[in-house]
């Protein structure tokens, strides 16, 4: 008996998980394949997540159609945190007469080597790797990797899934986006019902923008939300910040909601004066009280010495986001991931030549966020 065993957060599962144990039954030509949602993944601990009950219900949901899948709470019912070792040993257990598979995508195959015990994994399971659209994992390299650490290989899945993440979902259900071409219906409805992933006033904010602003806003928060477990922030933070940078963009000094604001300083650039009126709604208007937040809205167009870790998230996401293409803007993404503060000196370097060649206006603050960045580098 062939069985595959697929763990993961599936917070959501979306089509990509679906597909990946359609292909796992087909290529591996596996009698059962079964889903394992795990309690708390040593990979995600603090990154807030929706319940147990709810994972493991849109699991079921989602799976339901497959024949010979079965959604296993296994891992939930243990508690703590969930370890691939001991997962793999209770279904060896259970099953020891068959040939187990553990499917893993290509983005946790690169850190298969830090898992609790991956010998004993191997010894009771062999590894399947898959790959997604647009990652850049050689499986050539991998495999030379592999076997010099553990003497023998992974088997690869051939299948590509498309590039969609359970991280994407959480932000796009954020903004109320159509979550049709990633999840399956019966779990939209789930989510929509259980108000799972909501970012308290996203949505709200949506109605202050134009449609080519709402659009710019998405995709900052995609990225911003994409790098906040690399940089160890509450992805619900991050999103709001995102969701609320450009609120007041589209809103005119005379606006009722602006009534009681005030300028921080004279003669602030009109292209920065909607950061500190942002900050001003979100507080005063959507009743947003997190100093994080507010602070990244306020700064995210000048920039400023010392920002937080929030601040410079938003800021790089306002500036880099995949709708965004100017000079060395590849250079400064791979920064993004790499080391903010760096990124924050080459970003506000950038754009100090750029205000310069085009004789526009300098904010003294982004002056002084520059020279701060540029003397971090220093010590």
């Amino acid at each position: 008996m062939k069985i595959a065993i697929f763990g993961g957060t599936f917070d959501p599962v979306h089509s990509e998980h679906i597909n990946i144990v359609k292909a796992a039954k087909e290529k591996l030509q596996a009698d059962k394949v079964i889903v394992v949602p795990a309690f708390i993944p040593p990979h995600k601990q603090g990154k807030l997540l929706a319940s147990a009950t709810d994972r493991l219900n849109m699991a079921k949901l989602a799976f339901a159609g497959i024949s010979g899948c079965e959604v296993s709470p296994y891992e939930l019912n243990a508690g703590g945190t969930s370890y691939t070792c001991r997962t793999v040993a209770h279904f060896k257990q259970k099953y020891p007469d068959a040939q187990l598979y553990w499917l893993v995508g290509a983005d946790m195959l690169k850190d298969f080597y830090t898992w609790k015990e991956p010998d004993v994994i191997l010894s009771m399971a062999e590894l399947v790797a898959c790959g997604r659209e647009g990652e850049r994992v050689s499986f050539k390299k991998e495999q030379l990797r592999f076997f010099a650490k553990f003497h023998k290989g992974f088997r690869v899945l051939e299948y590509a899934g498309r590039d969609v993440s359970s991280t994407k979902i959480r932000v796009l259900s954020a903004f109320g986006e159509d979550l049709k071409p990633y999840l399956a219906e019966d779990v939209i409805a789930y989510i929509q019902t259980k108000g799972l992933y909501r970012v308290e006033s996203v949505k709200e904010a949506m109605r202050y923008l134009k449609p080519v602003r709402k659009k710019h806003t998405v995709r900052v928060a995609l990225m911003a939300a994409s790098a906040a477990s690399l940089y160890r922030l509450d992805e619900h933070a991050v999103i709001q910040a995102a969701g609320l940078h450009d609120v007041a963009k589209n809103l005119e000094l005379s606006a009722a909601e602006l009534a009681g604001f005030t300028a921080p300083e004279p003669d602030i650039p009109a292209p920065v004066m909607h950061q500190y009126t942002g900050a001003y709604l979100a507080e005063h208007t959507f009743g947003i009280t997190d100093t994080d937040v507010l602070n990244a809205i306020r700064y995210h167009t000048s920039g400023r010495p010392a920002m937080s870790t929030l601040e410079k998230l938003i800021f790089l996401s306002d500036m880099l986001e995949e709708g965004r293409d100017f000079p060395h803007i590849k250079s400064l993404r791979a920064w993004f991931v790499r080391n903010l503060d760096e990124c924050m000196y080459r970003a506000l370097r950038y754009e100090l030549k750029y205000l310069k060649k085009r004789k526009g206006a300098i904010y003294p603050l982004t002056f002084r966020a520059y020279e701060y960045y540029k003397e971090l580098r220093k010590k």
